[in-house]
């Protein structure tokens, strides 16, 4: 009788919660706020590649989806021509799922760059940073790259945890992104305390 109340006073004030504070999505979550050195020191795969093909799998009670990604680069980890990624949450085929709030999103066909963490036991990796362990890759007219960046379900919190601020949409020059990149790596191997 008393885990019924206690989960009925949990619900209840998550409701409470939903009417008074609106804004909130339930999509949204909290990271902390990571540049691309620290993005490349926290992960142990940073691969640029194409998203093939995505399946949703059910594991240990967990629906994760697994993404095909053919690999057009491998900054960090095993180079390797095809990986499969297993990240948390997806949709079923009968439309059901689970969002896993700051998680970015990923598309069949979308070139991206992805920072992330050493595979579970069960072969599942996080993004770095959550949804800013994802960049989208885009060609330009005439050919160039940029890198952008969806970081609007996340709220950024700095180092010293005072500071937390709604990401937005982050634009970075692809040329120099990959510069700093590999002189993350550079720093990394000159420093092997900082590489995982």
């Amino acid at each position: 009788m008393r885990l019924f109340l206690a989960a009925l006073a949990l619900f209840a004030f998550d409701l409470s919660l939903a009417l008074y504070l609106p804004e909130r999505e339930a999509s949204a979550g909290t990271a902390l706020r990571l540049d691309l050195p620290g993005l490349v020191h926290g992960s142990e795969l940073v691969v640029e590649g194409r998203v093939l093909s995505q399946h949703p799998l059910e594991q240990d009670g967990l629906l994760l989806t697994e993404w095909l990604i053919e690999v057009a680069r491998t900054f960090k980890g095993a180079d390797e021509p095809y990986r499969a990624v297993r990240l948390p949450g997806g949709v079923r085929a009968d439309g059901s799922g689970l969002l896993v709030p700051g998680m970015p999103g990923l598309a069949p066909g979308e070139d991206v760059l992805l920072f992330l963490s050493a595979e579970g036991a069960t072969g599942l990796r996080m993004p770095t940073g959550l949804a800013q362990g994802k960049l989208a890759v885009q060609r330009l007219p005439g050919g160039a790259k940029r890198l952008a960046g969806d970081l609007s379900a996340l709220a950024l919190v700095d180092a010293d945890g005072a500071h937390a601020q709604r990401g937005g949409t982050l634009v970075l020059d692809y040329a120099e992104c990959v510069a700093a990149i590999e002189a993350a790596l550079n720093a990394e191997a000159a420093a092997p305390g900082l590489g995982r």
